[in-house]
Protein backbone atom coordinates (compact mmCIF):
# COMPACT_ATOMS: atom_id res chain seq x y z
CA UNK A 1 0.00 0.00 0.00
CA UNK A 2 0.93 3.34 -0.50
CA UNK A 3 -0.25 5.02 2.69
CA UNK A 4 -3.14 5.15 5.37
CA UNK A 5 -6.48 4.96 3.91
CA UNK A 6 -7.41 7.47 6.63
CA UNK A 7 -9.13 10.67 4.85
CA UNK A 8 -10.32 8.46 2.05
CA UNK A 9 -11.90 10.31 -0.51
CA UNK A 10 -15.29 8.23 -1.68
CA UNK A 11 -17.16 8.64 -4.65
CA UNK A 12 -19.84 9.50 -2.37
CA UNK A 13 -18.10 12.16 -0.97
CA UNK A 14 -18.02 13.74 -4.41
CA UNK A 15 -21.32 13.66 -4.92
CA UNK A 16 -22.15 15.52 -1.97
CA UNK A 17 -19.49 18.09 -2.99
CA UNK A 18 -21.25 21.49 -4.39
CA UNK A 19 -20.21 22.72 -7.75
CA UNK A 20 -17.58 25.30 -7.42
CA UNK A 21 -15.41 28.11 -9.70
CA UNK A 22 -11.83 27.67 -10.03
CA UNK A 23 -9.71 30.48 -11.78
CA UNK A 24 -12.58 30.65 -13.79
CA UNK A 25 -13.42 26.53 -14.00
CA UNK A 26 -16.51 25.67 -13.29
CA UNK A 27 -16.06 22.27 -11.57
CA UNK A 28 -19.26 19.92 -10.42
CA UNK A 29 -17.82 17.19 -8.06
CA UNK A 30 -21.25 15.44 -8.34
CA UNK A 31 -21.69 14.86 -12.26
CA UNK A 32 -18.00 15.32 -12.65
CA UNK A 33 -18.62 17.74 -15.29
CA UNK A 34 -15.63 20.40 -15.68
CA UNK A 35 -17.17 23.72 -17.66
CA UNK A 36 -14.62 26.45 -18.89
CA UNK A 37 -14.07 28.74 -21.77
CA UNK A 38 -13.62 26.14 -24.83
CA UNK A 39 -16.31 23.96 -23.14
CA UNK A 40 -17.71 21.06 -21.23
CA UNK A 41 -16.44 17.62 -20.44
CA UNK A 42 -16.96 14.74 -18.04
CA UNK A 43 -14.14 13.25 -16.01
CA UNK A 44 -13.78 9.77 -15.08
CA UNK A 45 -14.71 9.33 -11.49
CA UNK A 46 -11.06 8.58 -10.15
CA UNK A 47 -9.71 11.56 -12.32
CA UNK A 48 -12.57 14.01 -10.67
CA UNK A 49 -11.02 11.91 -7.04
CA UNK A 50 -7.68 13.80 -8.09
CA UNK A 51 -8.82 16.82 -8.85
CA UNK A 52 -10.90 17.62 -5.81
CA UNK A 53 -7.59 17.47 -3.87
CA UNK A 54 -5.28 19.57 -6.26
CA UNK A 55 -7.92 22.21 -5.76
CA UNK A 56 -8.48 21.75 -1.96
CA UNK A 57 -4.17 22.12 -1.91
CA UNK A 58 -4.69 25.76 -3.81
CA UNK A 59 -1.68 25.83 -5.49
CA UNK A 60 -0.14 23.77 -2.65
CA UNK A 61 1.70 20.27 -3.62
CA UNK A 62 -0.09 17.00 -2.87
CA UNK A 63 2.53 14.37 -2.70
CA UNK A 64 1.86 10.80 -4.41
CA UNK A 65 1.32 8.85 -1.15
CA UNK A 66 -1.30 11.31 -0.44
CA UNK A 67 -3.09 11.10 -3.99
CA UNK A 68 -2.56 7.11 -3.45
CA UNK A 69 -4.39 7.18 -0.09
CA UNK A 70 -6.65 9.30 -0.28
CA UNK A 71 -8.31 7.96 -4.22
CA UNK A 72 -7.22 4.32 -3.57
CA UNK A 73 -7.25 3.64 0.46
CA UNK A 74 -5.63 0.72 0.94
CA UNK A 75 -6.67 -0.71 -2.56
CA UNK A 76 -2.85 -1.89 -3.83
CA UNK A 77 -2.23 -0.24 -7.44
CA UNK A 78 1.02 0.74 -9.24
CA UNK A 79 1.89 4.34 -10.43
CA UNK A 80 0.72 3.67 -13.78
CA UNK A 81 -2.65 4.67 -12.16
CA UNK A 82 -1.87 7.40 -10.80
CA UNK A 83 -0.53 8.88 -13.93
CA UNK A 84 -2.99 8.45 -15.64
CA UNK A 85 -5.29 9.98 -13.67
CA UNK A 86 -2.67 13.15 -13.80
CA UNK A 87 -2.89 12.38 -17.58
CA UNK A 88 -7.13 12.40 -17.26
CA UNK A 89 -6.83 15.82 -15.60
CA UNK A 90 -4.79 17.47 -17.48
CA UNK A 91 -6.82 16.77 -21.15
CA UNK A 92 -9.87 17.58 -19.23
CA UNK A 93 -8.59 20.83 -18.03
CA UNK A 94 -7.07 21.51 -21.17
CA UNK A 95 -10.12 20.24 -23.19
CA UNK A 96 -12.35 23.15 -21.59
CA UNK A 97 -9.65 26.01 -21.69
CA UNK A 98 -8.65 26.34 -18.04
CA UNK A 99 -5.83 29.33 -17.93
CA UNK A 100 -4.03 26.49 -15.11
CA UNK A 101 -2.36 23.01 -15.64
CA UNK A 102 -0.81 20.15 -13.14
CA UNK A 103 2.46 20.45 -12.69
CA UNK A 104 4.98 17.65 -11.79
CA UNK A 105 7.12 18.30 -8.70
CA UNK A 106 10.03 15.24 -9.82
CA UNK A 107 10.09 12.49 -7.12
CA UNK A 108 7.66 14.47 -5.07
CA UNK A 109 3.81 15.10 -6.57
CA UNK A 110 1.67 17.82 -8.29
CA UNK A 111 0.51 21.19 -7.80
CA UNK A 112 -1.97 23.48 -9.77
CA UNK A 113 -0.13 26.43 -11.67
CA UNK A 114 -1.54 29.41 -13.91
CA UNK A 115 -4.31 31.43 -13.36
CA UNK A 116 -5.78 31.88 -10.07
CA UNK A 117 -2.73 30.03 -8.23
CA UNK A 118 1.02 32.03 -8.89
CA UNK A 119 1.87 31.85 -5.02
CA UNK A 120 -1.10 30.65 -3.69
CA UNK A 121 0.55 27.89 -1.67
CA UNK A 122 1.86 30.56 0.49
CA UNK A 123 -1.64 31.50 1.56
CA UNK A 124 -2.89 27.81 2.18
CA UNK A 125 -4.63 27.20 5.44
CA UNK A 126 -2.12 25.28 7.52
CA UNK A 127 -5.07 23.41 9.38
CA UNK A 128 -5.39 21.53 5.42
CA UNK A 129 -1.99 21.18 5.90
CA UNK A 130 -2.24 19.16 8.96
CA UNK A 131 -5.35 16.94 7.73
CA UNK A 132 -4.42 15.71 4.47
CA UNK A 133 -0.45 15.87 4.78
CA UNK A 134 -0.43 18.41 1.66
CA UNK A 135 3.12 20.11 0.96
CA UNK A 136 2.63 23.77 0.34
CA UNK A 137 5.26 25.91 -0.65
CA UNK A 138 6.00 27.64 2.77
CA UNK A 139 6.53 24.33 3.67
CA UNK A 140 9.08 23.60 1.37
CA UNK A 141 10.80 27.18 2.12
CA UNK A 142 10.46 26.15 5.69
CA UNK A 143 12.47 22.88 5.03
CA UNK A 144 15.16 25.14 3.89
CA UNK A 145 14.35 23.89 0.24
CA UNK A 146 15.55 20.58 0.78
CA UNK A 147 12.17 19.23 -0.63
CA UNK A 148 12.78 21.06 -3.72
CA UNK A 149 14.70 18.49 -6.40
CA UNK A 150 17.75 20.18 -7.13
CA UNK A 151 19.05 23.91 -7.95
CA UNK A 152 17.15 24.48 -11.22
CA UNK A 153 13.98 23.60 -9.63
CA UNK A 154 14.38 26.11 -7.11
CA UNK A 155 15.41 28.56 -9.46
CA UNK A 156 12.49 28.20 -11.30
CA UNK A 157 10.44 27.99 -8.03
CA UNK A 158 12.06 31.59 -6.92
CA UNK A 159 11.24 33.10 -10.96
CA UNK A 160 7.44 32.65 -10.85
CA UNK A 161 6.81 33.42 -7.04
CA UNK A 162 6.31 36.72 -7.77
CA UNK A 163 2.72 35.70 -10.02
CA UNK A 164 1.79 32.66 -12.47
CA UNK A 165 4.30 31.44 -14.87
CA UNK A 166 3.53 33.17 -18.43
CA UNK A 167 4.29 29.65 -20.34
CA UNK A 168 1.35 27.86 -18.42
CA UNK A 169 -1.68 29.63 -20.48
CA UNK A 170 0.35 29.58 -23.43
CA UNK A 171 0.68 25.36 -23.29
CA UNK A 172 -3.15 25.32 -22.71
CA UNK A 173 -3.56 27.06 -25.45
CA UNK A 174 -1.16 25.30 -27.73
CA UNK A 175 -2.50 22.28 -26.51
CA UNK A 176 -6.46 23.65 -27.40
CA UNK A 177 -4.59 24.55 -30.81
CA UNK A 178 -3.67 20.26 -31.44
CA UNK A 179 -7.12 19.35 -30.95
CA UNK A 180 -8.09 20.57 -34.27
CA UNK A 181 -6.22 18.47 -36.40
CA UNK A 182 -5.58 21.34 -39.16
CA UNK A 183 -2.16 22.44 -40.54
CA UNK A 184 -3.01 25.69 -38.86
CA UNK A 185 -3.89 24.51 -35.70
CA UNK A 186 -0.53 22.61 -35.31
CA UNK A 187 1.26 25.65 -36.56
CA UNK A 188 -0.02 28.21 -33.70
CA UNK A 189 0.80 25.21 -31.30
CA UNK A 190 4.69 25.08 -32.36
CA UNK A 191 4.49 29.16 -32.23
CA UNK A 192 2.64 29.51 -28.98
CA UNK A 193 5.23 26.78 -27.56
CA UNK A 194 8.54 28.57 -28.70
CA UNK A 195 6.93 32.00 -26.87
CA UNK A 196 6.26 30.04 -23.90
CA UNK A 197 10.17 28.47 -23.56
CA UNK A 198 11.53 31.63 -24.48
CA UNK A 199 8.84 33.77 -21.55
CA UNK A 200 9.69 30.98 -18.99
CA UNK A 201 13.37 29.13 -20.36
CA UNK A 202 13.32 26.96 -17.11
CA UNK A 203 10.11 25.49 -17.69
CA UNK A 204 10.54 21.88 -17.73
CA UNK A 205 6.92 21.08 -18.88
CA UNK A 206 6.89 23.84 -21.84
CA UNK A 207 10.17 22.51 -23.32
CA UNK A 208 8.47 18.66 -22.96
CA UNK A 209 5.61 20.12 -24.79
CA UNK A 210 7.36 21.68 -27.30
CA UNK A 211 9.07 18.52 -28.34
CA UNK A 212 5.96 16.40 -28.34
CA UNK A 213 3.31 18.83 -30.24
CA UNK A 214 6.81 18.98 -33.00
CA UNK A 215 7.40 15.43 -32.88
CA UNK A 216 3.77 14.92 -33.42
CA UNK A 217 3.25 17.13 -36.38
CA UNK A 218 6.32 15.59 -38.07
CA UNK A 219 4.77 12.30 -37.21
CA UNK A 220 2.57 12.07 -39.74
CA UNK A 221 3.15 15.08 -42.18
CA UNK A 222 2.01 14.17 -46.09
CA UNK A 223 3.22 17.41 -47.27
CA UNK A 224 6.98 17.80 -48.29
CA UNK A 225 9.46 16.17 -46.27
CA UNK A 226 10.10 17.76 -43.04
CA UNK A 227 13.13 17.64 -40.86
CA UNK A 228 12.53 18.10 -36.74
CA UNK A 229 14.66 15.93 -35.42
CA UNK A 230 17.15 18.37 -34.04
CA UNK A 231 14.38 20.57 -32.89
CA UNK A 232 12.74 17.65 -30.99
CA UNK A 233 15.84 16.28 -29.55
CA UNK A 234 17.07 20.08 -28.37
CA UNK A 235 13.55 20.51 -26.91
CA UNK A 236 13.36 17.31 -25.26
CA UNK A 237 16.98 17.77 -23.26
CA UNK A 238 16.09 21.16 -22.27
CA UNK A 239 12.92 19.31 -20.53
CA UNK A 240 14.87 16.56 -18.98
CA UNK A 241 17.56 18.94 -17.91
CA UNK A 242 15.06 20.47 -15.73
CA UNK A 243 12.83 17.17 -15.31
CA UNK A 244 14.69 14.08 -15.39
CA UNK A 245 11.91 11.88 -16.80
CA UNK A 246 9.93 14.24 -18.19
CA UNK A 247 7.15 12.03 -20.01
CA UNK A 248 6.31 14.54 -22.72
CA UNK A 249 9.92 14.58 -23.34
CA UNK A 250 10.73 11.13 -23.50
CA UNK A 251 7.56 10.02 -25.18
CA UNK A 252 8.71 13.02 -27.97
CA UNK A 253 12.32 11.11 -28.51
CA UNK A 254 11.03 7.82 -29.68
CA UNK A 255 7.89 9.44 -31.50
CA UNK A 256 10.21 11.22 -33.75
CA UNK A 257 12.71 8.42 -34.81
CA UNK A 258 11.13 7.09 -38.01
CA UNK A 259 10.79 3.47 -38.22
CA UNK A 260 10.30 2.20 -41.58
CA UNK A 261 12.76 -0.84 -41.83
CA UNK A 262 14.00 -0.10 -38.09
CA UNK A 263 10.77 -1.55 -36.43
CA UNK A 264 11.87 -3.99 -34.33
CA UNK A 265 14.55 -1.21 -32.62
CA UNK A 266 11.59 1.36 -32.76
CA UNK A 267 9.45 -0.98 -30.76
CA UNK A 268 11.66 -1.47 -28.26
CA UNK A 269 12.10 2.03 -27.39
CA UNK A 270 8.57 2.50 -27.41
CA UNK A 271 8.05 -0.53 -24.90
CA UNK A 272 10.75 1.17 -22.66
CA UNK A 273 9.21 4.73 -22.88
CA UNK A 274 5.55 3.13 -21.77
CA UNK A 275 7.39 1.24 -18.78
CA UNK A 276 8.30 4.34 -17.57
CA UNK A 277 5.21 6.38 -18.79
CA UNK A 278 2.23 4.11 -19.40
CA UNK A 279 -0.66 6.59 -18.87
CA UNK A 280 0.98 8.79 -21.61
CA UNK A 281 -1.91 9.63 -23.93
CA UNK A 282 -0.07 9.93 -27.61
CA UNK A 283 2.87 7.68 -26.46
CA UNK A 284 0.02 5.05 -26.44
CA UNK A 285 -1.59 6.87 -29.95
CA UNK A 286 1.71 6.27 -31.52
CA UNK A 287 2.42 2.72 -30.84
CA UNK A 288 -0.72 1.93 -31.84
CA UNK A 289 -0.36 3.48 -35.03
CA UNK A 290 2.95 1.58 -35.67
CA UNK A 291 1.39 -1.81 -34.75
CA UNK A 292 -0.76 -1.26 -37.32
CA UNK A 293 2.51 0.01 -39.77
CA UNK A 294 3.59 -3.77 -39.14
CA UNK A 295 0.37 -5.50 -39.86
CA UNK A 296 -0.81 -5.94 -36.10
CA UNK A 297 -4.04 -3.98 -37.07
CA UNK A 298 -6.52 -6.05 -34.63
CA UNK A 299 -3.99 -5.46 -31.75
CA UNK A 300 -3.95 -1.76 -33.09
CA UNK A 301 -7.07 -1.08 -33.23
CA UNK A 302 -7.67 -2.54 -29.79
CA UNK A 303 -5.21 -0.13 -28.29
CA UNK A 304 -6.10 3.25 -29.51
CA UNK A 305 -10.02 1.99 -28.67
CA UNK A 306 -9.03 2.29 -24.89
CA UNK A 307 -7.57 6.10 -25.66
CA UNK A 308 -10.49 7.53 -27.78
CA UNK A 309 -12.71 8.13 -24.05
CA UNK A 310 -9.70 9.59 -23.09
CA UNK A 311 -10.10 12.82 -25.00
CA UNK A 312 -13.40 13.31 -27.00
CA UNK A 313 -12.75 16.62 -28.14
CA UNK A 314 -9.22 15.44 -29.84
CA UNK A 315 -9.64 15.11 -33.66
CA UNK A 316 -6.56 13.42 -34.27
CA UNK A 317 -7.90 10.43 -31.61
CA UNK A 318 -11.29 10.55 -32.59
CA UNK A 319 -10.93 10.27 -36.58
CA UNK A 320 -8.94 6.99 -35.73
CA UNK A 321 -11.62 5.57 -34.18
CA UNK A 322 -13.47 4.98 -37.82
CA UNK A 323 -10.30 3.04 -38.67
CA UNK A 324 -10.37 1.07 -35.70
CA UNK A 325 -13.92 0.14 -35.83
CA UNK A 326 -13.69 -1.01 -39.48
CA UNK A 327 -10.81 -3.07 -38.67
CA UNK A 328 -12.34 -5.02 -36.02
CA UNK A 329 -15.66 -5.66 -38.40
CA UNK A 330 -17.53 -3.38 -36.02
CA UNK A 331 -19.33 -1.57 -39.26
CA UNK A 332 -22.13 0.12 -37.15
CA UNK A 333 -19.99 1.71 -34.70
CA UNK A 334 -17.57 2.39 -37.15
CA UNK A 335 -20.63 4.71 -38.70
CA UNK A 336 -21.50 5.97 -35.75
CA UNK A 337 -17.83 6.99 -34.60
CA UNK A 338 -17.77 8.76 -38.39
CA UNK A 339 -21.18 10.37 -37.89
CA UNK A 340 -19.94 12.28 -34.51
CA UNK A 341 -16.75 13.09 -35.93
CA UNK A 342 -18.11 14.88 -38.94
CA UNK A 343 -20.40 16.89 -36.99
CA UNK A 344 -18.07 17.60 -34.90
CA UNK A 345 -14.99 18.75 -37.11
CA UNK A 346 -16.78 19.12 -41.17
CA UNK A 347 -14.58 19.48 -43.52
CA UNK A 348 -11.61 18.08 -41.70
CA UNK A 349 -9.45 16.05 -44.20
CA UNK A 350 -8.36 12.77 -41.64
CA UNK A 351 -12.33 12.74 -40.83
CA UNK A 352 -13.53 12.60 -44.95
CA UNK A 353 -10.88 10.50 -45.70
CA UNK A 354 -11.28 7.89 -43.02
CA UNK A 355 -14.88 7.80 -43.61
CA UNK A 356 -14.58 7.55 -47.28
CA UNK A 357 -12.11 4.69 -47.07
CA UNK A 358 -14.38 3.00 -44.85
CA UNK A 359 -17.86 2.88 -47.07
CA UNK A 360 -15.43 1.83 -49.85
CA UNK A 361 -14.51 -1.21 -47.03
CA UNK A 362 -17.61 -2.10 -46.22
CA UNK A 363 -18.95 -2.82 -49.95
CA UNK A 364 -20.73 1.07 -50.07
CA UNK A 365 -19.03 2.04 -52.87
CA UNK A 366 -21.79 4.28 -54.13
CA UNK A 367 -21.90 6.06 -51.31
CA UNK A 368 -18.45 6.65 -51.19
CA UNK A 369 -18.68 8.23 -54.34
CA UNK A 370 -21.48 10.17 -53.38
CA UNK A 371 -19.85 11.70 -50.57
CA UNK A 372 -17.00 12.93 -53.21
CA UNK A 373 -19.02 14.48 -55.55
CA UNK A 374 -21.03 16.44 -52.29
CA UNK A 375 -19.04 19.37 -52.17
CA UNK A 376 -21.05 20.03 -48.18
CA UNK A 377 -18.42 18.64 -45.61
CA UNK A 378 -16.12 17.94 -48.24
CA UNK A 379 -12.17 19.20 -47.37
CA UNK A 380 -10.92 21.89 -49.70
CA UNK A 381 -8.59 19.48 -52.25
CA UNK A 382 -7.44 20.31 -56.09
CA UNK A 383 -9.89 19.67 -58.84
CA UNK A 384 -7.10 17.27 -60.16
CA UNK A 385 -7.31 15.32 -56.97
CA UNK A 386 -11.13 15.27 -57.19
CA UNK A 387 -11.41 14.27 -60.60
CA UNK A 388 -8.52 11.04 -59.86
CA UNK A 389 -10.65 9.76 -56.87
CA UNK A 390 -13.99 10.37 -58.44
CA UNK A 391 -12.84 8.54 -61.66
CA UNK A 392 -11.47 5.45 -59.58
CA UNK A 393 -14.68 4.87 -57.87
CA UNK A 394 -16.28 5.31 -61.18
CA UNK A 395 -13.93 2.40 -62.65
CA UNK A 396 -14.31 0.23 -60.00
CA UNK A 397 -18.23 0.32 -59.84
CA UNK A 398 -18.73 -0.42 -63.37
CA UNK A 399 -16.02 -3.23 -63.42
CA UNK A 400 -14.92 -2.31 -67.25
CA UNK A 401 -11.49 -3.04 -67.80
CA UNK A 402 -10.97 -0.20 -70.37
CA UNK A 403 -12.26 2.54 -67.60
CA UNK A 404 -10.07 0.68 -64.87
CA UNK A 405 -6.90 0.77 -67.09
CA UNK A 406 -7.69 4.74 -67.80
CA UNK A 407 -8.14 5.02 -64.14
CA UNK A 408 -5.54 2.88 -62.80
CA UNK A 409 -2.85 5.59 -65.58
CA UNK A 410 -4.49 8.30 -64.01
CA UNK A 411 -3.85 7.63 -60.62
CA UNK A 412 -0.33 6.67 -61.52
CA UNK A 413 0.37 10.48 -63.09
CA UNK A 414 -0.20 12.00 -59.53
CA UNK A 415 2.28 9.70 -57.19
CA UNK A 416 4.61 12.13 -58.02
CA UNK A 417 3.29 14.47 -56.35
CA UNK A 418 3.20 13.86 -52.14
CA UNK A 419 2.76 11.40 -49.80
CA UNK A 420 -1.04 12.25 -49.33
CA UNK A 421 -1.11 11.18 -53.16
CA UNK A 422 0.81 7.71 -52.70
CA UNK A 423 -1.33 6.71 -49.48
CA UNK A 424 -4.97 7.78 -51.72
CA UNK A 425 -3.16 5.96 -54.92
CA UNK A 426 -2.41 2.67 -52.72
CA UNK A 427 -6.04 2.88 -51.27
CA UNK A 428 -7.87 3.54 -55.00
CA UNK A 429 -5.83 0.68 -56.89
CA UNK A 430 -6.83 -1.98 -54.26
CA UNK A 431 -10.34 -1.02 -54.46
CA UNK A 432 -10.19 -1.52 -58.16
CA UNK A 433 -8.20 -4.85 -57.52
CA UNK A 434 -5.30 -2.83 -60.43
CA UNK A 435 -2.84 -5.42 -58.65
CA UNK A 436 0.08 -5.21 -60.79
CA UNK A 437 -0.08 -1.49 -60.61
CA UNK A 438 -0.13 -1.26 -57.11
CA UNK A 439 3.03 -3.67 -57.05
CA UNK A 440 5.00 -1.37 -59.05
CA UNK A 441 3.33 1.09 -56.68
CA UNK A 442 4.75 -1.13 -53.49
CA UNK A 443 8.36 -1.19 -55.47
CA UNK A 444 8.51 2.66 -56.45
CA UNK A 445 7.91 3.42 -52.93
CA UNK A 446 9.18 1.38 -51.03
CA UNK A 447 11.93 0.19 -52.59
CA UNK A 448 13.03 2.99 -55.11
CA UNK A 449 12.69 0.21 -58.40
CA UNK A 450 10.91 -0.01 -61.38
CA UNK A 451 9.92 2.68 -63.55
CA UNK A 452 6.84 4.47 -61.03
CA UNK A 453 7.98 7.73 -59.56
CA UNK A 454 6.48 7.90 -56.19
CA UNK A 455 6.61 11.18 -54.03
CA UNK A 456 9.24 12.92 -54.99
CA UNK A 457 9.30 16.48 -55.26
CA UNK A 458 12.90 17.34 -56.33
CA UNK A 459 14.45 20.52 -58.79
CA UNK A 460 17.28 20.80 -60.39
CA UNK A 461 19.85 22.36 -57.93
CA UNK A 462 18.91 20.57 -54.72
CA UNK A 463 21.72 18.32 -53.46
CA UNK A 464 19.30 15.26 -53.03
CA UNK A 465 15.50 14.08 -53.94
CA UNK A 466 13.69 14.39 -50.66
CA UNK A 467 12.75 10.86 -49.55
CA UNK A 468 9.64 10.18 -47.00
CA UNK A 469 11.33 8.87 -43.66
CA UNK A 470 8.73 6.97 -42.15
CA UNK A 471 6.88 5.81 -45.63
CA UNK A 472 3.79 4.11 -44.43
CA UNK A 473 2.92 0.78 -44.44
CA UNK A 474 -0.83 0.44 -42.65
CA UNK A 475 -2.56 0.79 -46.14
CA UNK A 476 -1.14 -2.62 -46.91
CA UNK A 477 -2.54 -3.78 -44.05
CA UNK A 478 -6.68 -2.77 -44.29
CA UNK A 479 -9.01 -4.70 -45.63
CA UNK A 480 -8.93 -3.08 -48.85
CA UNK A 481 -6.08 -4.77 -49.38
CA UNK A 482 -7.14 -8.37 -49.08
CA UNK A 483 -6.34 -9.52 -52.97
CA UNK A 484 -3.12 -7.82 -52.51
CA UNK A 485 -2.02 -9.83 -49.76
CA UNK A 486 -3.45 -13.02 -51.01
CA UNK A 487 -1.26 -12.29 -54.36
CA UNK A 488 2.56 -14.30 -53.71
CA UNK A 489 4.08 -11.18 -54.55
CA UNK A 490 2.52 -9.77 -51.31
CA UNK A 491 5.51 -11.78 -49.26
CA UNK A 492 8.51 -11.26 -51.46
CA UNK A 493 7.76 -7.74 -50.67
CA UNK A 494 7.47 -7.85 -47.19
CA UNK A 495 11.19 -9.51 -47.44
CA UNK A 496 12.42 -7.20 -49.45
CA UNK A 497 11.51 -4.15 -46.94
CA UNK A 498 12.33 -6.03 -44.04
CA UNK A 499 8.84 -6.94 -42.34
CA UNK A 500 9.22 -10.30 -42.42
CA UNK A 501 12.35 -9.79 -40.57
CA UNK A 502 10.57 -8.07 -38.24
CA UNK A 503 7.77 -11.01 -37.65
CA UNK A 504 10.19 -13.17 -37.31
CA UNK A 505 12.64 -11.53 -34.79
CA UNK A 506 9.38 -10.60 -32.62
CA UNK A 507 8.23 -13.74 -32.64
CA UNK A 508 4.32 -12.39 -33.96
CA UNK A 509 2.46 -12.82 -36.84
CA UNK A 510 0.34 -9.94 -38.43
CA UNK A 511 -3.03 -10.79 -39.17
CA UNK A 512 -3.25 -11.79 -42.97
CA UNK A 513 -0.45 -14.43 -41.88
CA UNK A 514 -2.48 -15.35 -38.83
CA UNK A 515 -5.62 -15.80 -40.83
CA UNK A 516 -4.55 -18.12 -43.31
CA UNK A 517 -2.64 -20.28 -40.53
CA UNK A 518 -6.26 -20.03 -39.16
Amino acid sequence: MHGPAEGLLTTHQLAARPEFTLAGVRIDPATRVVSGPAGSCQLEPRVMQVLALLADARGGVVTRDVLFARCWGSVFVGDDSLNRAIAGVRRGLSAVGAGFAVETVPRTGYRLVGEGFGAAGEQADPALDAQTGLLSRRNLIAGGGSLLVGAAGLAWWAGTRAGRDPATPLIAKAQQAMRAGTAEGQRTAVALLDQAVRQSPRNAAAWGQLALTVARVDEHVFANTVTSGPKVDEAAQRALQFDPGNADAEAALVIAVPYYGNWLAVEKQFDRVLARHPGHLYANDSHSFMLGAVGRMTESARSRLQLSPDDPYDSQLQYKAIYCHWFLGQVTQADQAAQRAFDMWPRLAPVWFARLWLLNGTGRTDRALDQIETEQGRPKMPPAMIAVLRNAHLAAMSGDPAAIAASTRQVLASVRTSVAAVVNAFMLLQLMKSLDAVFALAEAYYLERGPVLAALNWRPGQPFAPDQRRRKTNMLFTPLGKEMQRDPRFLALMRDIGLADYWKRRGVLPDFLRERSA
